[in-house]
């Protein structure tokens, strides 16, 4: 009696053995041949039917996968056609969405689409995880998100339900290509379709306003984000605070640091660092120096960028024993001034004509193990330029180039103008072939400097005049 009973688990045991099996003998007979000519469906069957038994959907997902991988196409949609028509088991979802994905990353993304609406002939109900793999795939390139209105809309035929998940995928996607309005009208939707938007939701679509939008709309989502029950996090809040510096807000963005300590955010650096640039932008050195202090009450240990902003601020109001102090106490405090502190002195004496003290600060640069970069080339150029010592200017230019720096477009333009005022038309010339070897092409005001001096000079060389001429 006892081994009758036993009878079922021996079959069984002994069916699920001879699957494993054949997948065995499969997987063999894959990999010994691996060749577009080979017909794949016949060692399928071939290494099932010689275990005894029938290919089991395990074995179905190992050779797609297999044929996905190596693109073998027709093999791959006579095998899905087999699958289709001829077994009768209920086919699992896992092996569309791993088929959908590949088909994405090729870039086949009507098959993707073909491959999801084909999931019911597969004795196969498609639910969101497979909607929001395609999605998913979609919202990856610019030519899926197109396709992705069609297929919401013949989701609704197949009757799946979307989910948060679904609305996240579809705001992401609308945030990151700039499209923030109807990202909006989606987190709107969901609310309407008694769906309720997470903290994420919000958060996405709060950075993309900072980075698309404009000023009025950022600080109304805001407002409509706290309403909802969110708190944004430091990096949404300091999002905000970047915008308004833009905008020439500094104080509209200092209280922004209020609002965080309100809604129980404390302000990092990053978010002081910020504000305090906005100050310095708008030349509002008292409250430069109150946040500055306010920075070190709250117990916040400032950066290089604190330093670097704070000093340029003592720049600009001509306290330059302060600014060199304050390198000082950064060094004193642990926090080791890098190049573009000290470039940030340059750039200060440079533009108060301080020539020499913008040389002794790049030595110093150089003692201290910097290298001069593009920066330091550029402030020092612009303060010869001041002075007008338009020779030394266009030496360092050339210095620069020699060192494959690349000066911005309005250094060539303010050193070429320069050399043509003071007659020094063959260097101004070199400084123009400079810029058109590297697709820099001069405006207006260039070119009319360049006319008037090849008049003055009465230059008539005729490879000097195609220059002029752009030929």
């Amino acid at each position: 009696m006892l081994r009758c009973r036993l009878y079922p688990c021996e079959d069984k045991w002994l069916k699920a053995f001879n699957e494993q099996q054949a997948l065995r003998n499969l997987k063999k007979k894959v990999s010994e041949v691996d060749k577009p000519s080979t017909n794949y469906l016949s060692i399928l069957n071939d290494s099932f039917s010689s275990c005894g038994t029938d290919p089991t959907p395990s074995a179905y997902s190992f050779i797609i996968k297999y044929l996905s991988h190596r693109r073998f196409f027709s093999h791959l949609h006579v095998l899905l056609d087999h699958l289709e028509k001829v077994e009768r088991f209920e086919v699992p979802e896992r092996i569309f969405v791993s088929l959908i994905q590949h088909y994405g990353k090729l870039g086949l993304l009507q098959d993707a689409i073909d491959v999801f609406y084909r999931i019911p002939k597969f004795r196969c109900t498609p639910s969101v995880f497979s909607l929001n793999r395609l999605l998913s795939v979609l919202c990856e390139k610019e030519e899926g998100l197109i396709l992705v209105r069609d297929v919401l809309m013949n989701t609704l035929e197949m009757r799946i339900r979307l989910e948060p998940s679904t609305f996240r995928i579809l705001i992401g996607a609308l945030c990151r290509n700039g499209k923030v309005s109807s990202a909006v009208e989606l987190l709107n939707l969901m609310q309407l379709d008694e769906r309720t938007p997470n903290s994420r939701m919000y958060s996405q679509v709060l950075k993309s306003l900072c980075e698309h939008g404009k000023i009025n709309e950022v600080m109304d989502f805001l407002e409509v984000m706290q309403n909802a029950g969110f708190v944004p996090d430091i990096s949404d809040f300091n999002s905000v605070i970047d915008v308004l510096v833009r905008e020439g807000r500094g104080d509209h963005a200092y209280s922004i640091l209020t609002k965080m300590k309100l809604a129980g955010k404390r302000p990092d650096i990053t978010s002081y660092n910020s504000v305090l640039n906005g100050f310095v932008l708008a030349n509002d050195f008292l409250k430069v120096e109150e946040l500055f202090d306010e920075i070190l009450l709250m117990g916040l240990v400032p950066n290089v960028s604190t330093y670097d902003t704070y000093i340029a601020s003592l720049c600009t109001r001509g306290y330059f024993d302060r600014a060199c102090r304050m390198v000082g106490c950064m060094e004193k405090a642990g926090c080791k001034p890098e190049a573009t502190t000290f470039n940030v002195l340059v750039s200060g004496y440079a533009k108060a004509g301080k020539i020499e003290k913008a040389r002794a600060v790049m030595n110093e640069m150089l003692q201290k193990g910097f290298s001069w970069n593009a920066q330091t080339y550029e402030s020092i150029i612009d303060g010869l330029i001041r002075k007008c010592e338009i020779v030394e200017a266009y030496e360092l230019l050339m210095e620069m180039l020699g060192k494959n720096f690349a000066p911005q477009a309005s250094t060539f333009k303010l050193v070429a103008c320069n050399l043509c005022r003071k007659d020094r038309l063959s260097e101004a010339l070199r400084v123009l072939n400079e810029m058109l070897d590297r697709s820099i092409f001069p405006d207006a005001t260039l070119w009319e400097a360049l006319l008037v001096g090849y008049r003055s000079n009465q230059l008539r060389t005729p490879v000097d005049f195609n220059i002029i001429l752009g030929s």
